[in-house]
């Protein structure tokens, strides 16, 4: 199970304030960079996987280090980077005894310069999601990792919805038959280009440079590439949001929203375009919504957003720009 972070006292006495943070993680850098450390500051909002802090070389640059009490998957990180260049950050591990004592994993990662959407967006939100929300689609439209999904159905994707159409949880049952109809579709995403896609795509881990446009994506760890489509599917709370525990469309929502699809579709490849069946691609996005808010952890279905389960019979009727034309809106009523 992986383990969450609630606070500093959650981490181990070296490590259970702050101070104690930038204190350590200004040793390492300098260590592994070989350049003193002047200063060392928490991002805002920390993680809850982790502590991180930001460190800034005498040379000026500004590095990350990060305490975690797992391991990363250091492959995710790097099939992101290979598709998505600089836009990912690299990383790299730090092996440091008195922390391997504790219980603790370390890491360098580059800093992505800008700040995370939420702080770059503070009080403009309406006026640049656009911007954001497109400049999204084109970075993400270079994620093409493999011409089939065909492995990733079978091993992953199948299993994933077997499990949620055997759940009799109570949020879970009300979505039995939008499951059934997508299992006997699945096999149409097989055909579909396999491209990188991010498992928690949010104004935190989304970094935008002063303009609002994306300067780089974090927090790759859980994320695995998945058939074209599927990866798109936080479209919904990218392009709109919940507002007093409801999902809403701002008024700017479909500009957004058309914008990212219009974006990603002229960034693919013209020869993986021609492998992306508007048809299937919509299913993919379906599914991705679905599994979106009932997902699987070490063989469960779950944890359940209560926000996001009461938004789902929405959210399933949403039709990608390529299928409803020009004249229907994105949801049903």
């Amino acid at each position: 199970m992986t383990v969450e972070i609630t606070s500093d006292a959650d981490m181990p006495k070296c490590l259970n304030t702050s101070s104690k943070q930038a204190t350590k993680a200004r040793q390492l850098a300098h260590l592994h960079s070989g350049i003193p450390a002047k200063k060392a500051r928490g991002p805002r909002p920390q993680g809850f996987f982790s502590r991180t802090m930001i460190v800034t070389l005498q040379n000026g640059e500004d590095v990350v280090i990060q305490f975690r009490p797992e391991p990363l998957d250091l492959g995710s990180f790097q099939v992101a980077r290979r598709a998505l260049g600089a836009i990912v950050p690299d990383v790299k591990v730090i092996e440091d005894e008195e922390m391997e004592r504790e219980g603790i994993w370390v890491y360098w990662m580059e800093c992505i310069p800008g700040k995370t959407w939420l702080d770059g967006a503070r009080g403009r939100l309406s006026q640049t999601r656009v911007i954001t929300v497109r400049s999204l689609g084109r970075i993400l439209s270079k994620g093409y990792v493999g011409d089939s999904s065909a492995l990733v159905v079978d091993r992953n994707l199948r299993p994933h919805l077997e499990l949620l159409l055997a759940s009799e949880d109570p949020q879970i049952r009300p979505s039995h038959a939008v499951a059934r109809d997508l299992l006997g579709k699945l096999d149409q995403l097989k055909n579909l280009p396999l491209f990188v896609a991010h498992f928690d795509l949010n104004s935190v881990n989304i970094m935008v440079n002063d303009n609002c446009e994306v300067s780089g994506i974090i927090d790759w760890e859980l994320s695995t590439p998945l058939p074209f489509g599927m990866g798109f599917g936080r479209i919904h709370t990218l392009a709109g949001e919940f507002s007093e525990k409801k999902f809403y469309m701002p008024p700017e929502f479909e500009d957004a929203e058309r914008g990212f699809w219009q974006e990603v579709w002229d960034g693919i490849p013209e020869d993986v375009r021609s492998h992306a069946d508007p048809e299937a691609v919509q299913i993919a996005v379906t599914l991705g919504t679905l599994l979106n808010a009932f997902q699987l952890e070490e063989g469960k279905i779950g944890p359940y957003n209560p926000v996001v389960v009461d938004a789902i019979p929405k959210l399933l009727t949403y039709r990608i720009p390529l299928i409803r034309g020009t004249d229907s809106p994105p949801y049903s009523e």
